[in-house]
């Protein structure tokens, strides 16, 4: 999160977003090893659906008990396909900014929640 936020200050949106949002995804896919007590991540779950692996991170229950965050959630978890991934497209700074601070609120939760 650190390096994506350098990115942000440096005008770099696109790349900024992409580092945020796996850096998201990375922290769930350990939500799952953690909780599972696994070495590595089944292969299976090598995969950038959200939603698959906040339920095998056993997340779902915690996240709909908050619906500001599960609504969050929902809205980064529609747009984190392969067109925001890897969009050769300009990323306009408001919503960089936007989605940036969407992503540590949910980046932030996850954590709390001793992922």
């Amino acid at each position: 999160m650190l390096d994506a936020n350098a990115l942000l200050k440096s005008h770099r949106y696109a790349g900024a977003i992409y580092l945020a949002g796996y850096a998201v995804e990375c922290l769930l896919k350990w939500a799952v090893t953690s909780r599972k007590a696994l070495v590595y991540l089944p292969e299976q779950l090598e995969i950038h659906d959200w939603d698959v692996l906040l339920i095998a991170g056993g997340l779902n229950i915690a996240l709909t008990g908050d619906p500001e965050l599960s609504g969050v959630f929902s809205d980064l978890s529609e747009r984190w396909g392969p067109e925001l991934r890897y969009s050769s497209k300009a990323v306009r700074a408001r919503e960089a900014y936007e989605l940036y601070q969407k992503i540590i609120q949910l980046y932030s939760w996850i954590r709390e929640q001793g992922a």
